[in-house]
């Protein structure tokens, strides 16, 4: 691979780095990757199209008219957190934001395979063409009064799938080792939930003083034996050749006063799961024992359950593809080791025909074995190859004859 080329796209992963956006406010982010794709990668300017208001979408296509495409994706936005690593000389300029996810990493492989995928579109198939997609927010963000989800659906919604027959992403995992490539069939990443418990008593000025809990309702009593009961939910209620996390991470109540018990207690968390029966077992179950255990304390409660990404599943043709890129780069390729993960990716949007995603396509990792996290820049060449291989075998081309390694 182009050493120039690689040295450019670490150039840009770092300057993203340092330029951290939440989703939906990658405006900076927007307009830097558009740049970098006309002066790095050499791609057209008139092909890069803005989606999902700070979003991008970049054709990359044969000689003739394409009846067939296979879309690439990365996500852009940053986590509303500090920078972790205060000796880094490329470390966040904004307080309160750092890209800690690796997304800085996975826009500049993006932009690494574009770039190689420019150098080489005479050699596409005639008929065939890449559609790349920088999605924003895929750790969610406020795009409109309401919404609820990340960058995936909006870029949906605004036409980015529209032609195409299948899509890939990936994901850096930092406990794999650099270069080396997890995928498997089925269920890779999990179904990201929210949960919301209000618990009400009686307490207050009048009713729940410290000194006299005999004459109130303590919520926050009411909410601790919840946490607890909620424990059982999963060993009891799911088979144990299922998997599910029920998980308070929050628990709100009074106004800070010491001697006064409050009216009401918050607890927020999460729920996580790979399959539908499932997820449906766990909210009834969840339902009934905070509402059984608050009752039985004299409260009452109210829950909240709400889906904010759905599961990510790969289809096996997908999968398989995967697994062929990886072994035509001499990439260690393991199935399924370590996988799945229950943690939540916007990408699943992407695999849901029931959601305007495509029956085509996969979702995979990259190692990037850090002792402290920050995205490794020596995962950035194999990010963009697996990306050019993947384009290679679905389009039936072949574009890098030679080693890309």
């Amino acid at each position: 691979m182009d050493e120039s080329l690689v040295r450019a796209c670490c150039a840009l992963r770092r300057e993203l780095h340092a330029h951290p956006e939440a989703g939906f406010e990658e405006t900076w982010t927007q307009a830097r990757l558009r740049a970098a794709l006309v002066d790095i990668a050499g791609v057209d300017a008139a092909a890069i199209a803005p989606c999902a208001r700070t979003g991008l979408v970049v054709d990359i296509d044969g000689p003739g008219a394409p009846a067939r495409r296979i879309a690439l994706r990365a996500d852009m936005d940053a986590l509303r957190m500090q920078e972790a690593n205060p000796r880094l000389p490329y470390r966040s300029a904004r307080d309160g934001f750092a890209h800690m996810c690796g997304h800085d990493g996975h826009m500049a492989g993006l932009v690494l395979a574009a770039a190689l995928l420019a150098r080489r579109r005479d050699r596409l198939p005639p008929d065939a063409g890449v559609r790349l997609l920088f999605q924003p927010a895929e750790e969610g963000g406020r795009f409109e009064a309401g919404w609820r989800h990340g960058g995936a659906l909006p870029m949906i919604r605004g036409g980015a799938l529209d032609g195409v027959d299948e899509i890939y992403g990936l994901h850096n995992l930092p406990t794999a080792p650099v270069g080396a490539v997890r995928v498997k069939a089925g269920a890779v990443m999990g179904r990201s939930s929210e949960l919301r418990i209000s618990v009400t008593g009686a307490g207050g000025h009048r009713r729940g003083h410290a000194s006299q809990p005999h004459n109130g309702v303590d919520p926050v009593v009411a909410g601790a034996h919840v946490v607890a009961a909620l424990q059982t939910v999963v060993s009891r209620n799911v088979p144990a050749a299922e998997s599910a996390v029920v998980s308070v991470t929050n628990f709100h109540a009074g106004s800070g006063a010491l001697n006064v018990i409050p009216d009401a207690a918050l607890l927020t968390g999460t729920i996580r799961d790979f399959d539908d029966g499932v997820f449906e077992t766990v909210k009834s179950a969840v339902t009934r024992v905070v509402e059984g255990t608050c009752a039985a304390l004299g409260a009452t409660a109210t829950v909240e359950i709400a889906t904010k990404y759905p599961p990510v599943v790969n289809y096996k043709e997908g999968a398989a593809a995967v697994a062929r890129a990886a072994a035509r780069e001499g990439r260690d390729v393991d199935l399924d080791d370590g996988l799945p993960l229950l943690a939540g990716e916007d990408f699943s949007y992407f695999l849901r025909p029931q959601d305007g995603g495509l029956a085509r396509g996969a979702f995979f990792f990259v190692g990037a074995a850090e002792e402290r996290f920050d995205f490794n820049d020596n995962a950035l060449p194999v990010a963009a190859a697996m990306f050019v291989r993947l384009v290679e075998d679905r389009l039936g081309a072949e574009l890098y004859p030679e080693d890309l390694r």
